[in-house]
């Protein structure tokens, strides 16, 4: 075929004028619908709201779409230990069954916040030489206090939480690609501040965990329908989310700090049982405390 023949397809202008209006249209919808610091956060330094699983499964619903995963790849070295998945979602439309969309989500072991954990003083084990591990400083009630990066020897036990955070981008991928959304929103996780490897040298100053602020508490009943008083007293928390790697430490961090109850914990976060859980121990420490900023 002669390429000089070749001419681009456009689209008829009053077709293309609909189509183009019925995409802003759903933009105003999903703004309308979305709860700050519940659906999206803004991270500080960004320039567009970060879509989160919650949205992403709201946009989803709007646009009358069901999700289905397929593990493309999967690495599970348990004497290494190093853990990779890539998962596939695709959204197809209830009604037809047609594929709408389809994301891609990753994850492994090596990821700063699954690799490292961070620790106070007291809490560095006994020989280990303080002056060969990095370092930061947060502040806490007590004042900026150092803090020390270890190894995380209990990799073992996020495995489940390495899969379900991979499924979680691959959602929030398929929906921004679905919603036609990615002017509004950017991916999730990706573009949250990362707290890479650093010498003694580069002591990281000034670090505070992003947490995601909340415009207003959406009313418990309109969330769960749960039956526990939730005790909303602001509190200003200084604790550093990524410390919290299980979800026994989110209940005690958050009856620490927050004196919640774990019945209180899980109406917060929308879910009725601790396996409803879907996000990491961190990430809702931080959406708690967030509402409460």
């Amino acid at each position: 075929m002669d390429k000089e023949n070749i001419s681009l397809a456009l689209p008829n202008e009053e077709q293309f004028r609909q189509d183009i209006q019925a995409i802003n249209r759903f933009q105003q919808v999903v703004h309308a619908n979305m709860v700050k610091g519940q659906d999206y956060g803004v991270i500080p330094g960004t320039q567009k709201p970060t879509l989160l699983k919650p949205g992403a499964e709201k946009i989803a619903k709007l646009l009358g779409l069901a999700d289905q995963y397929e593990i493309l790849e999967k690495e599970e070295n348990w004497d290494k230990p190093f853990f990779h998945y890539l998962v596939s979602c695709k959204l197809m439309s209830v009604v037809s069954g047609i594929v709408i969309s389809e994301g891609l989500g990753e994850c492994n072991s090596m990821e700063s916040k699954y690799r490292w954990r961070w620790v106070f003083p007291s809490d560095v084990p006994q020989g280990m030489e303080r002056d060969k591990l990095a370092t930061r400083e947060i502040n806490t009630k007590r004042g900026r206090t150092k803090q020390y990066r270890l190894e995380n020897e209990d990799i073992y036990s996020q495995v489940n939480t390495i899969l379900k955070m991979s499924k979680k981008r691959a959602l929030v991928d398929a929906a921004l690609s679905a919603g036609r959304l990615s002017n509004v929103f950017t991916q999730d996780v990706e573009d949250l501040p990362n707290i890479e490897a650093t010498e003694k040298s580069e002591v990281t100053r000034g670090f505070e965990s992003p947490e995601v602020p909340v415009e207003q508490k959406p009313d418990i009943k309109d969330v769960s329908e749960a039956t526990t008083k939730i005790d909303v007293t602001r509190v200003v928390p200084t604790r550093d989310a990524e410390s919290i790697n299980t979800i026994t430490g989110l209940f005690q961090a958050c009856h620490t700090d927050f004196k919640l109850q774990p019945k209180q914990v899980l109406a917060e976060l929308n879910v009725r049982v601790q396996s409803e859980i879907t996000e990491l121990p961190a990430d809702c420490y931080r959406r708690i405390a967030a509402s409460r900023a």
